[in-house]
């Protein structure tokens, strides 16, 4: 795996531990909590970032299907029955905030989803900014990385710049170039 493909992989996490800092609500001292009751929470942070209901989610928001939204919502209420959480989060996971709190995360998954997509295909990521701002705190972390980017292909067409090549021929190689190095490392 190259250098680049693995800095843009680092920067997706980094966003997406920086998103969930920022994102979470304060949450009162742990020592108001029982062992079961922080037990119980832990499960059900765990249960509702499980990458398949994140990914179900996800594709029933890309298709615009409620239904399925509510059928993912189901199983992880199944899942927080049959791990015998508390109350209060059984009846978090079952509320419309519950819902929220998956379709939300879903959204930002997508934008990174989307984001590794634009990152490669040379694309900016207004676009994307626009379609998910759930994603907002995530923004500037993904602007750094697609200006990182574009810098390194500046530096790439800077190299391949002669007297026989112009500055839009060397920044397409170097583009292409570019493209060609990420597809070489799947």
């Amino acid at each position: 795996m190259s250098f680049s493909k693995v800095l843009v992989i680092v920067g997706v996490i980094l966003l997406a531990g920086l998103a969930y800092w920022q994102v979470a609500d304060e949450p009162p001292p742990l020592e108001n909590y029982s062992d079961a009751q922080l037990a119980s929470m832990a499960f059900r942070q765990q249960i509702l970032h499980a990458s398949d209901l994140v990914a179900g989610v996800a594709e029933a928001i890309e298709r615009n299907d409620d239904e399925a939204i509510t059928r993912w919502q189901q199983k992880a209420i199944e899942v927080a029955v049959a791990a015998e959480l508390a109350d209060s989060d059984l009846e978090f996971i079952r509320s419309e905030k519950g819902r929220d709190y998956l379709i939300f995360h879903a959204k930002r998954a997508l934008f990174n989803k989307g984001f590794e997509q634009h990152y490669y295909q040379l694309k900016g990521i207004d676009a994307l900014k626009s379609e998910f701002p759930e994603a907002r705190d995530l923004f500037a972390e993904a602007d750094k990385l697609i200006a990182a980017r574009d810098a390194i292909i500046l530096d790439i067409a800077s190299e391949l710049k002669d007297d026989d090549t112009t500055e839009e021929e060397a920044l397409s190689q170097a583009k292409t170039l570019w493209q060609e190095r990420f597809r070489q490392t799947d």
